[in-house]
């Protein structure tokens, strides 16, 4: 009994806790990072060809299992709720195709409905980042 207790290392409570740091920065920048090039492909999908569309809606569709897994994060390090608003974002266009697709199709609207959401992700990314990174 006496060797198993010689071979446990001793805990490293400055490594963890600086591991630790870099886990919440990481999850704390994440939903900035990502929204920051989301809302500039939104505008260039309206102008861009079928192609590049697809491509951008490979590169940054975020499944819902996705948000929840950073919301489950978000609420586990205690972050603010700014940082919550930042990772549900991404849902808000998923609404409106969930919407056209399944519920009714929107034609003249959806553009319209579009741009509202754009602009309204644009201020809540803002607002969010301001809260969070400036105060």
């Amino acid at each position: 009994m006496f060797a198993v207790e010689q071979d446990r290392k001793p805990l490293d409570l400055a490594g963890l806790v600086k591991k630790l740091r870099y886990v919440t920065l990481a999850v704390q920048l994440m939903p900035f990072l990502y929204a920051v090039p989301y809302l500039a492909t939104l505008v260039i999908t309206s102008q861009a060809p079928e192609d590049i569309v697809k491509l951008f809606d490979t590169l940054f569709y975020v499944s819902p299992i996705v948000v929840a897994g950073l919301l489950v994060l978000s609420k586990l390090l205690c972050l603010c709720r700014w940082h919550k608003t930042a990772c549900v974002l991404p849902l808000l266009p998923q609404v409106v195709s969930f919407i056209d697709y399944y519920i009714i199709e929107l034609t003249e609207i959806a553009a319209q409905v579009n741009i509202i959401l754009f602009g309204s992700m644009a201020i809540i990314l803002l607002v969010s980042a301001y809260n969070i990174f400036m105060k």
